[in-house]
């Protein structure tokens, strides 16, 4: 009985040791180009899901939205913070293994009219000058999907939204037309 309960012991231990495993998130070692995102939609959230490599929301304000690279090597992308959503343009790039985005100078807001929001408000599509800036984003592979990190922010392909849908929602809510997105 006790050669038994050794011999058991010295299997468990044996099939215990540490393999090595692939790492899920790194960094890419091949060459993403800039038209590989043409007509992609990708979903920015802080979280990211490394089981299936979507980028994810905990139920948070201001932490969702998604970005839709256009084949012109422009993109469109709105940010939703309560009682607001954002729309902004600019144009991207891959350059030394990160995503740049060079946002426009302008934005589209949809929310109240006036500082002091209340339910009962009719929501309005406002116009702004506002300097965005240039955003830096590490590319990254999850398994073999590509995922880009910002600072507090990751943005993984969407599987809710395709182009199409994600550029006529745009048309319909009337921000493609006030950003003048060429396509």
């Amino acid at each position: 009985m006790r050669k038994s309960i050794v011999l058991l012991l010295i299997i468990a231990l044996v099939s215990c040791q540490n393999k090595e495993t692939e790492t899920i998130v790194k960094p890419v070692e091949e060459t993403l180009q800039t038209s590989d995102l043409y007509s992609k939609v990708f979903y920015i959230s802080p979280k990211l899901n490394t089981e299936d490599c979507i980028a994810y929301n905990d139920g948070c304000d201001c932490c969702d939205g998604k970005i839709v690279f256009l084949k012109n090597g422009t993109f469109i992308s709105d940010f939703y913070c309560i009682p607001l959503k954002s729309y902004n343009t600019g144009t991207f790039k891959i350059e030394n293994k990160k995503l740049i985005l060079d946002y426009d100078d302008k934005e589209v807001t949809y929310g109240p009219a006036n500082d002091d929001y209340s339910e009962e408000e009719e929501s309005v599509l406002t116009l702004d000058t506002v300097k965005c800036g240039m955003v830096s984003l590490d590319v990254i592979k999850c398994k073999k999907k590509y995922v880009f990190k910002g600072e507090s922010d990751y943005y993984s392909e969407d599987k809710k939204a395709s182009f199409l849908q994600a550029i006529n929602e745009y048309k319909n809510e009337g921000a493609w037309k006030l950003l003048d997105v060429k396509y």
